[in-house]
């Protein structure tokens, strides 16, 4: 009875929520920001390697030999930092403009150089007879986002409709250098106008600025543990339903993970105390460590279980999972569609999630300050974080994730095993029937 009662339930959600979330994913803007900020990602691990390099010295003690070589160029050291992560508003209008191109069917360099002059505009400003790029770092990210999009449309529209100068008989790509003249144009014309309106309008503050003020409260908000729980329940559930939950909340949320993690790297670099959590990097090796649900706890119990079924699925997800990739669990045990892991997979993971949260909130293990890609539990923990309590840490939760598991993994092993009694007895039967002697 209670296995119907889940199955209906989770018809009702493929019905309904299935859907929605298709269309989200495949929605053209959210898919260029998303593609875009995952292309950053390469921005922020080179300058995260520099600051790797750079925190090393703090790990020898005051006045020796080391200390000394890394306090003494630590300004050479910061370089690749300042310029990684005090340009991230330029990489992204890079990145977001040509994603965004791509979907549009347009030429990429015009539109990259479209994206990178709105957001030269609209986060600069001209005071005391010079310019004022400051914000072109983490802060003028979201300025970023929307007038890369905003100019590639513009060019898109401008294009479509023939507001261009096209001369017959040139080569094609000095014939598309021509057909972007005018687009450009009128893209630079109108972020000059919106940059001077802001500028007289606030008092000399330009839209970064201005968003920064306004919309504070709106980009704090996802760094809260109401917001884990939120973010790991959605991503749970479409999951649960065989799509790829990450990919579907990504694009709204990076631009924000981006942020806090731009803002923590620099804290760090300064020598303060990073404050932020809920980073891409915390959702990838601790919210979802081992892989989304914490799916390595499911191959560690499949690497003991009575079934040769899911011992098989165990030792084919284990390695997977020592490098966060979930997708061998989820699909190979299965547990997409699987009543008996729906209830630990679905809720106990934004459980972990937040007690993982309040660990850092607290000050147990320092929050992340650095983006660290393809590296395997728990080395990935600690360089994100360059904090040795970070690899207990990773432990815990995957410990923690087999003890929330078991009981109903215990329930899934008996119906396969069941299943694999059943199968072995018709199999058993028909080589009786058939009488083989060999």
């Amino acid at each position: 009875m209670a296995k119907t009662k889940m199955d209906s339930f989770v018809a009702i959600l493929e019905k309904h929520i299935a859907p929605i979330a298709s269309q989200i994913e495949k929605q053209r803007h959210i898919a260029s920001i998303k593609n875009g900020m995952i292309s950053l990602l390469a921005v922020l691990m080179v300058g995260s390697i520099s600051l790797i390099i750079t925190g090393l010295g703090n790990f020898f003690p005051e006045g020796s030999l080391i200390r000394n070589f890394f306090d003494a160029h630590n300004h050479i050291l910061n370089l690749p930092f300042m310029f990684t992560y005090g340009l991230l508003s330029i990489y992204c209008a890079i990145s977001i403009s040509y994603a965004h191109s791509r979907q549009l069917e347009l030429q990429p360099l015009h539109s990259i150089i479209g994206g990178v002059l709105a957001t030269l505009i609209l986060n600069g400003k001209y005071t005391d007879g010079a310019f004022d790029f400051s914000f072109l770092d983490s802060r003028g990210l979201f300025i970023s986002i929307f007038a890369s999009l905003i100019a590639v449309e513009i060019m898109a529209f401008l294009i479509r409709k023939q507001v261009t100068i096209r001369i017959k008989g040139l080569p094609d790509m000095i014939g598309k250098t021509f057909e972007a003249i005018i687009p450009l144009l009128i893209i630079i014309i109108l972020s000059v106008i919106v940059n001077q309106i802001t500028l007289s309008l606030s008092g000399g503050k330009n839209l970064s600025e201005v968003f920064t003020v306004m919309f504070a409260p709106a980009v704090n908000s996802i760094d809260t543990p109401l917001a884990v729980f939120v973010v790991s329940l959605s991503e749970m559930i479409f999951w649960f339903l065989g799509l790829n939950g990450y990919a579907i909340l990504v694009g709204f949320t990076l631009p924000f993970m981006t942020q806090y993690l731009a803002e923590n790297a620099a804290a760090f670099s300064a020598g303060q105390v990073p404050t932020h959590i809920f980073t891409e990097n915390w959702w990838g090796y601790f919210l979802a460590c081992t892989g989304s649900g914490i799916t390595g706890a499911i191959a560690i119990l499949g690497l003991f279980s009575k079934s040769k079924e899911l011992k098989a699925a165990g030792k084919a997800a284990i390695v997977p999972a020592i490098f966060n990739i979930s997708e061998p669990v989820v699909y190979g045990f299965p547990v997409v569609y699987n009543p008996y892991l729906f209830i630990p997979f679905v809720f106990g993971t934004p459980i972990l999630g937040l007690f993982s949260y309040y660990i850092f909130k607290l000050g147990i293990v320092r929050a992340p300050i650095a983006s660290i890609g393809g590296m395997p539990t728990p080395v990935a923990q600690y360089l994100v974080t360059l904090d040795w309590k970070a690899i207990i840490l990773s432990f815990i939760i995957v410990a923690l994730g087999v003890l929330m598991y078991y009981p109903f993994f215990k329930m899934y092993e008996k119906s396969v095993l069941a299943q694999e009694k059943e199968e072995n007895t018709v199999e058993q039967e028909i080589l009786k029937e058939l009488d083989l002697d060999f």
